[in-house]
C-alpha cells in the first residue's frame, strides 16, 4: 500500500456543545488541510496519552497512511478529558460520542464523511452511536463487543452473575478511571483537578450488581432492542478465545442492512496483535472496508462472503498457545445454508444417534470447585495462563455423557444446543454444561460452553423461582465455535451446577436430577466447509517506541487450607514497567487476586482483588492503590472498596465504601 506523510497533534481539545472539553490525538495527512479526508473515529476511557498507546501509535499511524484522519477522543471525566465520567455507556456518553462525530465532520481536514473504530469498549459504543444515525457517521467497525449489554458481557451470563462485574469495577478504576491527568497536557492545576475527579468517582460495582435482571438499565444502549435503527454498514469481529464472540453471529443474523463478520482464533485484541496465531494484516483489511464506505471506492467488499472465520483443528489442552492449527472458511451469508444439524441422544451410558429408551435418573451436586479448570472469561485481559486447561479434574465433579468414538471427522461451526428434561431440590440452581473433545489419550480439551441461572429458563427479565422437585424441560444455548473434533475423538457432555471462579454461585447448594432419556445435544455441523483464500498468515512488525524496564510477572498458585478446607485460587499479573518515548512518561501496573471457596459451601465464596499503579515522571509522579471484596450470604451480597491516591509517595486521597446489595434469584 502506498503510504501519505503524516502529521500528529499529540494532544488538543475539542469542545462539546455544553463547552466541555474532550481530550484527542490525531494523525492527519499532511495535505489534509487542503485535500479534505475522511476521519475515523475511536472513543473510549482508556487514556490516549498512556493506556491504548502500544496498539494507537501502531494501528492509527498505519490507518492514516492510506488517506485518513485518524482520531483517538477520551470520553468525558477520563484521561485529559473534562467534565466528570457517570457510567459506562450513559446517555451522556453517546450523546457526547455524536457531538464529536459533529465536529470532527466540521473540520477543514475531513470531508464529512466519518467512520467509528473500536475494540471491547469503543466497539460497543461504535454499534450504540451508530443506532442513534448521526448524519456524518457512514460506517463502523466493532471488535470484541456485544449488542446485549445484560446476556452477553461481563457482568452477567444466562442470568449467572459473573466474578468479571466486580474484578472489571476495580480493573476499570486502577486502569482508567482512578488514574491521574497528565501534568504536561493539563497544567500545574492537575493535582486539583485529579481530586476533584476522584471525589466525584461512582463505585461502578453498586449499579452493576443492584441490577441483577435484565431491567431498563441493561437494556439501555442494548442494540439488540431495535437492530433496525442501525443502517449503515457494519464489520464486526472477534476471536474464539475472546468473551463476546457470539454478537458476531447475532448482528449478521439481525441487522437490516451490508454487515460482515470475522472471527478467528484470538483472544480480546486486534487482529494483527492477538494471539493465538495467525495473525491477519489488519490494517489491509479495515482499510479496504474504509475505502468502500467513506471514500466510494468500488473494491466489491460487500459482494464478497458475508461470514469468515478460522474453522479450529483439535488440540490438546493447555494455558496459553502461541498458534492454533485450522483453515479460513468463508459463508456467503449467516444464518450458513451448509449447516447441518446433528442430533446426540443421551443415556445413562453416553451420547448415541439414536435416541434409547430407558427410565434412568441421574444426579448432580457439584463441589463448589468445578471450574477451577476453566480459564478466565476474557483472554487476554492479563498476561497468560487464561485458556481452559485439561477438563478431567472438572469433569470429576460433574456428570459426564461420552459418545462412542468417532468414525469421522466433526467439524461443529455454529451454536451447540442442548434440551435436558431436569428437576432440581432448590428453588434456585446454576447449570453449567461443556462441550469437550476427549483425545484418545485421555487428555480432555474443552471446545465451548454455556451457563444458565434456571430462575431465568424463560425470562432474564421476569426470572421464577423453581419448584423444587417439579420436572422441568431447558434448552441451553452453548456459545458459539468453529471447532473440529476428529476421527477416533469422543465428545463429552459434562453437567455441572457450580462453575467457580468464573461464576458466583447460587446461594443454596442444588441437587439436580436428569432424565438423561428426554435429553440431546443439536451439533451444526460444517464437514464440507469452503476454504477461504482472504487472509494469509501474517506477521507484522509492530513497531513501538518503549522501553520496558521491568518484566512482567505472571503467578497462578492453588491453595489449600488443612484447617478449613477452603480452596484459594491466588493470581498475580505484574504487568512490569513502561517508559513510553512519545509521552516521556512510565507505568507500573499489577494485579494481585484472591479467589476462595470450600467445596461444599456456596456461601464460603469471596473474592478479594487488589491493584497497584505507579507512574508519571519527574515533576508528576502519582500512584493508585485499591481493593475490592465481596463475599454473600443467602440474602445479600457484600461489597467493600478502598481508593487510595497518592502524589510523590504522599496519600492525598483515601475513599471507602461497603455496600449490601439484596439478592435477586441468584
Amino acid at each position: 500500500m502506498k503510504k501519505c506523510d503524516i502529521k500528529e497533534i499529540h494532544h488538543d481539545w475539542l469542545r462539546l456543545p455544553d463547552g466541555t472539553r474532550l481530550a484527542y490525538r490525531a494523525w492527519l495527512p499532511e495535505n489534509s488541510d487542503r485535500q479534505p479526508v475522511p476521519a475515523i473515529l475511536e472513543y473510549l476511557p482508556y487514556r490516549k496519552n498512556d493506556g491504548t498507546i502500544y496498539r494507537d501509535e501502531i494501528t492509527m499511524l498505519k490507518t492514516a497512511q492510506q488517506g485518513y484522519a485518524c482520531i483517538r477522543v477520551d470520553i468525558r471525566g477520563t484521561g485529559e478529558s473534562e467534565g466528570y465520567f457517570d457510567d459506562e455507556y450513559s446517555p451522556q456518553e453517546l450523546q457526547d460520542g455524536v457531538d464529536t462525530i459533529a465536529w470532527i465532520a466540521s473540520q477543514p481536514w475531513c470531508d464529512g464523511n466519518v467512520g467509528m473504530v473500536g475494540i471491547s469498549w469503543g466497539g460497543f459504543n461504535a454499534l450504540q452511536i451508530a443506532a442513534l444515525q448521526p448524519q456524518a457517521l457512514k460506517a463502523i467497525i466493532s471488535q470484541c463487543s456485544t449488542d446485549d449489554r445484560y446476556s452477553d458481557d461481563v457482568h452477567y451470563a444466562g442470568g449467572c452473575l459473573l466474578n468479571d462485574n466486580l474484578d472489571w469495577a476495580g480493573y476499570f478504576w486502577a486502569y482508567a478511571l482512578g488514574r491521574a491527568p497528565d501534568a504536561r497536557l493539563v497544567g500545574d492545576d492537575w493535582q486539583a483537578i485529579w481530586l476533584d475527579r476522584l471525589n466525584n468517582m461512582p463505585m461502578l460495582a453498586l449499579p452493576w450488581l443492584s441490577h441483577q435482571v435484565r431491567d431498563d438499565y441493561w437494556k439501555h444502549a442494548s442494540v439488540c432492542e431495535d437492530y433496525n435503527a442501525i443502517k449503515i454498514p457494519v464489520y464486526s469481529i472477534s476471536g474464539w478465545s475472546d468473551g463476546y464472540r457470539n454478537a458476531v453471529f447475532r448482528l449478521l443474523e439481525n441487522l437490516p442492512g451490508i454487515k460482515k463478520g470475522l472471527v478467528g482464533p484470538w483472544c480480546h485484541a486486534y487482529p494483527n496483535m492477538a494471539s493465538p496465531k495467525p495473525s491477519i494484516d489488519y490494517i489491509t483489511e479495515s482499510v479496504r472496508w474504509w475505502d468502500r464506505w467513506l471514500k466510494n471506492v468500488d473494491n466489491g467488499i460487500e459482494h464478497e462472503p458475508e461470514l469468515h472465520y478460522y474453522l479450529q483443528q483439535s488440540v490438546l489442552p493447555q494455558a496459553d498457545y502461541d498458534y492454533r492449527a485450522g483453515q479460513w472458511v468463508s459463508e456467503p451469508v449467516w444464518p450458513s445454508e451448509n449447516t447441518e444439524t446433528e442430533t446426540l441422544y443421551f443415556s445413562e451410558h453416553g451420547l448415541h444417534l439414536q435416541a434409547q429408551a430407558s427410565d434412568a435418573e441421574l444426579s448432580i451436586c457439584s463441589p463448589q470447585t468445578v471450574g477451577l479448570q476453566g480459564g478466565n472469561f476474557f483472554v487476554g485481559m492479563r498476561i497468560d495462563k487464561e485458556q481452559p486447561v485439561d477438563q478431567r479434574d472438572d469433569d470429576a465433579g460433574s456428570l459426564v455423557f461420552d459418545s462412542d468414538s468417532l468414525t469421522a471427522d466433526k467439524a461443529i461451526a455454529g451454536q451447540m444446543k442442548i434440551n435436558l428434561k431436569l428437576c432440581s431440590d432448590q428453588a434456585q440452581a446454576n447449570l453449567i454444561v461443556r462441550i469437550s473433545d476427549v483425545h484418545p489419550s485421555g487428555e480432555v480439551t474443552r471446545i465451548s460452553y454455556g451457563v444458565l441461572n434456571l430462575t431465568h429458563r424463560n425470562s432474564h427479565e421476569q426470572p421464577e423461582l423453581l419448584q423444587p422437585n417439579q420436572w422441568y424441560d431447558i434448552a441451553l444455548n452453548i456459545n458459539h465455535i468453529a471447532y473440529v473434533v476428529p476421527q477416533g475423538h469422543k465428545i463429552r457432555v459434562a453437567i455441572s451446577t457450580n462453575y467457580w471462579p468464573l461464576i458466583w454461585p447460587s446461594a443454596h447448594s442444588a441437587t439436580l436430577r436428569i432424565a438423561p432419556q428426554s435429553c440431546s445435544l443439536q451439533l451444526p455441523l460444517n464437514n464440507a466447509p469452503e476454504v477461504s483464500s482472504a487472509f494469509a498468515d501474517y506477521e507484522e512488525t509492530l513497531s513501538f517506541n518503549a522501553q520496558q524496564t521491568k518484566p512482567m510477572v505472571s503467578e497462578r498458585t492453588l491453595h489449600t487450607d488443612s484447617e478449613t478446607g477452603v480452596i484459594t485460587l491466588e493470581t498475580l499479573e505484574d504487568f512490569g514497567n513502561d517508559f513510553y518515548q512519545s509521552t516521556q512518561s512510565e507505568c507500573e501496573f499489577s494485579i494481585h487476586q484472591l479467589r476462595s471457596i470450600h467445596p461444599l459451601d456456596p456461601l464460603s465464596a469471596k473474592n478479594d482483588i487488589r491493584f497497584h499503579v505507579n507512574m508519571g515522571r519527574e515533576g508528576w509522579r502519582s500512584a493508585l492503590k485499591a481493593r475490592y471484596q465481596m463475599t454473600s450470604d443467602a440474602d445479600h451480597f457484600y461489597i467493600s472498596a478502598n481508593w487510595q491516591a497518592y502524589v510523590d509517595g504522599e496519600l492525598i486521597f483515601t475513599k471507602d465504601f461497603t455496600e449490601t446489595i439484596k439478592r435477586q434469584f441468584l
